[in-house]
């Protein structure tokens, strides 16, 4: 590990610990690191980027955000390790979780902070936002991953998952549960398993942050797949009736492709304006395409799943969760 922090005084601890997984993030490292600097807020707050990237995120974070606390790793870290580490290097007592393709509004931190603070509850999160609207592709991608924490206007409320990305809890319960090692899928058994313990979580959807998403067509495919594998052995715990009766019949992942589309466009018309109905509706052919190559992913993973079967243990719930070579968290 390579630490670019440099010697200080003895100060006051922070009142929270932003921490950011990396991974190749030089396209956009800049926009995450500049809505921080700009939020809006009574706390003081450090950053802590955990990093290990093969391009210039690490220049750039060493030349032009000094203030920010850089761990650099030569070795890749997953999304649920490098989020552990930040825990441990953590000077506050209350840690937000934040992803580099993610953009604060400048209220974020205060929000997140304050209904943490005035809530009885264990981990808070907000909403997502689309950060590519007028491109097809990105906004396909947006909507397959992020339909559960589309921004609405609201008070907020209880809520079983939670971003990670768009996150913040307790040190403590941090270190009490650990994320899982992986890049897909760590937020959501973090945050299921604290929710099936009896510590609540809570949605404050006007804390917003906007997603940077994949464009391209082979980008969002490839993730969208990646997703797939990944929610497949995750869902081995979060979902176990349901991935049962998925290995017992898995042509019927396919087919519930229209379905999840009908429960998206559901809440899509519900939280967002009639013109975002309108673009999800000629997005549809994009959006079934999409989510079948999800289905495929899983697919794959079930059929991978069924072999082992036997030789499972039973203390092994999850087998192995896949690692996503684009560095995303699966949220859906």
């Amino acid at each position: 590990m390579v630490s670019s922090e440099q010697p200080t005084q003895t100060l006051p601890p922070p009142d929270v610990s932003v921490i950011i997984p990396s991974f190749n993030s030089a396209p956009h490292v800049r926009q995450c690191l500049d809505a921080l600097k700009a939020q809006i807020t009574t706390c003081s707050y450090e950053v802590i980027l955990v990093d290990s990237s093969q391009d210039a995120t690490h220049d750039i974070v060493t030349d032009e955000y000094p203030d920010v606390r850089l761990f650099h790793f030569d070795e890749r870290c997953s999304v649920g390790k490098a989020r552990n580490i930040g825990v441990e290097k953590a000077k506050a007592e209350i840690v937000l979780f934040l992803d580099t393709d993610c953009v604060p509004i400048p209220t974020w931190l205060e929000q997140l902070y304050s209904a943490l603070q005035s809530h009885h509850v264990v981990g808070v999160g907000g909403a997502i936002e689309n950060g590519t609207p007028t491109n097809i592709m990105g906004s396909v991608g947006f909507y397959l991953e992020f339909f559960r924490f589309l921004s609405c206007k609201g008070s907020p409320c209880f809520s079983t998952f939670l971003m990670g990305g768009n996150s913040g809890f307790r040190k403590t319960v941090c270190q009490s549960l650990p994320f899982k090692d992986a890049s897909i899928g760590d937020d959501f058994l973090f945050t299921w398993h604290l929710v099936h313990s009896g510590r609540p979580l809570l949605f404050v959807p006007s804390a917003v942050v906007r997603h940077i998403n994949k464009t391209g067509l082979r980008n969002v495919l490839n993730y969208q797949y990646q997703l797939g594998l990944g929610a497949c052995a995750y869902r081995q715990t979060v979902s176990p009736r349901l991935s049962s009766s998925m290995k017992r019949l898995p042509p019927a992942i396919f087919l519930s492709s229209v379905f999840v589309l009908f429960w998206i466009g559901c809440l899509v018309l519900k939280r967002e304006k009639v013109f975002d109905g309108i673009k999800f509706f000629l997005l549809l052919p994009f959006l079934l395409f999409g989510h079948l190559v999800w289905a495929t992913g899983f697919f794959r993973e079930i059929m991978r799943i069924r072999k082992l079967q036997p030789h499972r243990h039973p203390q092994d719930p999850l087998m192995r969760m896949p690692q996503s070579e684009a560095g995303g968290q699966a949220k859906g």
